[in-house]
């Protein structure tokens, strides 16, 4: 029994300890949630100044441009977006035109830069496909003249073994004869031996050939190559137009736009701090004299 009444009086001291703590915790996170932080604008102006300086002069190394433009231009309009939002009271319809006539204009700009860049882009892989085409043909022309020249050696080397198979037949012939005539000594000084002369005759003919042919082989050889290399040549002339070609496509492309970006900083970054130092708006919420200047 007396254990039964130990846990009831833990459970009442619980309930009425804990239940009124919670509501007053509640309150207390009600009001600090609902409190609203005072803005300074002379700090807001001060850190959106700093911030357009900032990216008016913010430099773009390697191409391609055209992806760091529309970085660029999101965040100078998230910082004009969040200067307006901040302080509202300093934007009058003056200020506010003409910020956006200069975001207007810079994005026409760098529009037209990108535009320009992805033509140049266009033209310049163009120009590598052509090169590599070239380069293809190139590689073609050199596999090809291989190839022939070894068809042409392989083509007139077994003509002129088989020229040198008659000749030496030709030749076993004529030396049978000689071997059977005893006195072909007097024969040929007296009188040629038919059988002889005709052997002679057909022996001289087949190397009277046989030259011809290695005369011929040097010749085709060489008109071969003459025409391997004017082709090689006129490819290797074509390669190097097309090399110069990127060269000068690189050299003229376009830069970062520094100075249309930096231009339309300074007039917005002019805009907003002449606004702070000459309000119009009758609702503003602090003396223009506490607004540093920043020019």
């Amino acid at each position: 029994m007396s254990s039964e009444s130990r846990m009831r009086g833990r459970r009442d001291l619980r309930s009425r300890s804990k239940k009124p703590s919670r509501k007053v915790q509640g309150r207390d996170n009600a009001e600090s949630y609902f409190e609203v932080k005072e803005v300074n604008p002379s700090e807001v102006t001060s850190s959106v100044l700093n911030a357009v300086d900032h990216l008016g002069n913010q430099r773009f190394v390697l191409p391609p441009f055209a992806e760091h433009f529309d970085r660029w231009l999101k965040d100078l309009q998230v910082i004009l977006s969040e200067f307006e939002t901040e302080i509202p009271q300093v934007v009058d319809e003056n200020l506010h035109k003409e910020i956006a006539e200069n975001m207007n204009n810079i994005r026409s700009a760098l529009m037209k830069r990108t535009e320009a860049e992805s033509i140049q882009s266009n033209e310049s892989t163009k120009l590598h496909q052509q090169v590599a085409h070239c380069d293809i043909e190139l590689s073609q022309l050199e596999h090809t003249y291989k190839n022939r020249i070894q068809d042409i050696r392989k083509q007139y080397e077994n003509s002129d073994q088989k020229l040198r198979a008659e000749i030496d037949q030709l030749d076993r012939r004529r030396m049978q004869i000689l071997r059977k005539n005893a006195n072909i000594f007097r024969r040929i000084f007296r009188k040629s031996d038919t059988a002889i002369q005709g052997t002679s005759v057909a022996l001289d003919s087949r190397r009277s050939k046989l030259r011809d042919s290695e005369q011929s082989l040097q010749n085709d050889l060489r008109r071969r190559r003459d025409e391997y290399t004017a082709s090689r040549q006129k490819l290797l002339i074509e390669i190097e137009g097309l090399k110069q070609k990127i060269r000068e496509l690189s050299e003229s492309a376009g830069d970062d736009a520094l100075e249309a970006r930096r231009g339309a900083c300074q007039r917005i970054y002019l805009a907003i701090n002449g606004a702070q130092r000459n309000p119009t708006n009758a609702g503003s919420d602090s003396p223009p004299s506490d607004i540093e200047d920043h020019t």
